[in-house]
């Protein structure tokens, strides 16, 4: 078996004990956040929808949505000392966001550890004329219209380069790559999706479990995936 292990990682509810977009669009959308939020869970709009109505109703003020981020979070336990040991090891650690991803390098640096990721593939959220915010996604699929950031396509990305990739994620929108990686760690939504579609995962709740686990140990993903074709047209299910 190759050693060439990469790992791919949600941010929001992986890192982060919260999922930290989330909570910014529900303090500040009030009633709002779950007109969008229900067309979501009903699979009606995608993550990029999401993020679009979302972001319309937040201030236009990056340093008071910052400090909302930074007051609320806190890093997954083991997080460190497995990013750590990953750099140790020379496994790279990528980092795959789906949320408003404005914070996610200051909080990275406020704890020590953005140096230890090697890329961080987020959304750009900037403020633009008319006191509104837009949510740029360079990471999008180029046809597909549901991904702000295709996961999917890191972690074939890093598999075409010889790369044995594990995934770990918590939520629905990280199924799509989970489910093209060699290994899911998997909580929360993800550990129901992987379930309900037969994807083999192993359960987590901190980053420690991640250390103790046989590194060598591969289940055998189901491929192709059930949920997307990222060299084809994208979103399947």
């Amino acid at each position: 078996m190759s050693d060439k292990i990469a790992y791919v990682l949600d941010f929001d509810g992986t890192v982060t004990t919260e999922d930290l977009s989330t909570e910014m669009a529900r303090y500040f959308g009030g009633a709002r956040f779950w007109d969008i939020e229900n067309l979501y869970r009903q699979r009606k709009i995608g993550m990029r929808g999401w993020l679009d109505g979302m972001s319309s109703l937040l201030p236009a003020d990056m340093d008071l949505l910052l400090d909302f981020a930074f007051e609320r979070a806190a890093l997954r336990p083991g997080f460190i000392e497995f990013v750590r040991q990953a750099r140790e090891m020379g496994h790279p650690v990528y980092i795959a966001s789906d949320g408003f991803g404005f914070y996610i390098r200051p909080i990275l640096d406020k704890y020590g550890c953005l140096d230890l990721t090697d890329t961080v593939y987020k959304n750009e959220t900037l403020p633009r004329e008319g006191g509104t915010l837009q949510v740029k996604t360079p990471h999008r699929h180029l046809t597909c219209p549901v991904c702000g950031n295709c996961k999917a396509n890191h972690v074939l990305r890093l598999k075409n380069d010889g790369w044995k990739v594990i995934f770990s994620g918590d939520g629905s929108n990280d199924r799509f790559g989970a489910s093209w990686s060699d290994r899911i760690f998997a909580r929360d939504r993800l550990a129901q999706f992987c379930a309900e579609h037969g994807l083999p995962f192993t359960c987590w709740a901190d980053f420690f479990d991640l250390l103790r686990a046989d590194q060598g140990e591969f289940a055998s993903v189901v491929k192709p995936s059930p949920f997307c074709r990222p060299e084809a047209e994208g979103y399947l299910k």
